[in-house]
Parts: C-alpha cells; structure tokens; sequence
C-alpha cells in the first residue's frame, strides 16, 4: 500500500511540474512576443523621427521656400536650437510609449504607472508642439508673404499627420460615418 501511495505522489508530483514548465514556457514565448512588439513600434516611431529631421533640414527649407543667403544666415541661428530639441522629445515621447504599450500588455497592468506615463506623454507632446510654434514662428519672420504661405502648407502637413487616435482615415477629423460624409 505505501509503495501505490509513494507511486500516486510521484505521478502528482510529475504532472504538477510538467503543468508549471508549460505555464513558464508559455509565460516567456508570451513576455517575448511582447516585447518584440514594442520594439517594433520604437523602431518605426525613431525612423518617424528621423524622416521628419531630414524632411525639416535647412536645405529642405532652402529648397521649399526659396530662401535667399540673408534669410539662410537668419535661418541658421533659428534651426539649431530647434533640432536637436525636438529630435530629444520626439525620442523621449517613443520611449515612453514603449514603456506605456509594455505596461498594457503586462499580465497585470499597473493603472497608475499608466496614468504617470501618460501624463508625462501629454506634457512632453505639449512641449514639443510649443517649440514647433516657436520655430514656426522664428522662419516666417524671416519670410515674404509667399514664403509664408508656402511655410504654412508645409507645417500644416506635419501638423495634420498627427492627428489623435480615432480620427485618422479617411477625411481626418471629418470622415465618413455609414456610407456618408460628414463633419464635426
């Protein structure tokens, strides 16, 4: 009789462990398709930021809107303040979306690290469109009414590719709601 209990314990035993190396397993192969999703989203949001840093270069100013060597000079004292500003918080900002995404996807999601993140998403958003202003500002002081309206079509793209969850497709804000056009 012991022999069949010791025989029972063990087969108990074995099916327990076997239970939890799969949970590990499974827990792992969870964790790591995870974090690899996450990664994903900070590669195209640094390779976001850097297609936006060559798109907004000094040449590409030079070239959009003409400027001539006296509004290059002035423009030069203008963008290196700006650049490596924005590069920072657009760096920072996919950071901590990685971070926020990761805490989403945890087992056990931590709500007030998530509010934390999302407030520091908010204010660093805040500052980098103060300093979008300020540079704006800054290059259409140097600019002639034309070059002013050719700067305003080119922030007004950047400005409109960062429209807020839920309002992109078709039409931005305004967009089509059952088969219909229609606006807010």
């Amino acid at each position: 009789m012991k022999a069949e209990n010791r025989n029972s314990m063990l087969v108990w035993a074995i099916m327990v462990l076997a239970v939890m190396n799969i949970s590990t397993i499974l827990t792992v192969v969870y964790h790591k398709f995870q974090s690899d999703k996450a990664e994903n989203v900070t590669i195209v949001d640094t390779k976001q930021a850097e297609a936006d840093s060559e798109k907004f270069s000094g040449r590409y100013f030079r070239d959009q809107l003409n400027l001539n060597n006296d509004q290059m000079e002035k423009f030069k004292a203008i963008n290196p303040t700006f650049r490596p500003k924005a590069r920072n918080i657009t760096l920072e900002l996919a950071n901590q979306r990685k971070e926020m995404l990761a805490e989403m996807a945890a087992i056990q999601s931590d709500t007030s690290r998530l509010n934390v993140l999302s407030d520091s998403i908010g204010r660093l958003h805040s500052d980098l469109k103060k300093l979008s202003y300020r540079y704006y500002l800054g290059i259409k002081s140097i600019c002639d009414p034309e070059q002013q309206r050719k700067l305003e079509q080119i922030f007004s793209e950047m400005f409109s590719n960062d429209s807020p969850m839920g309002s992109s497709g078709k039409g931005g804000q305004k967009g089509w709601q059952g088969g219909r056009r229609f606006s807010n």
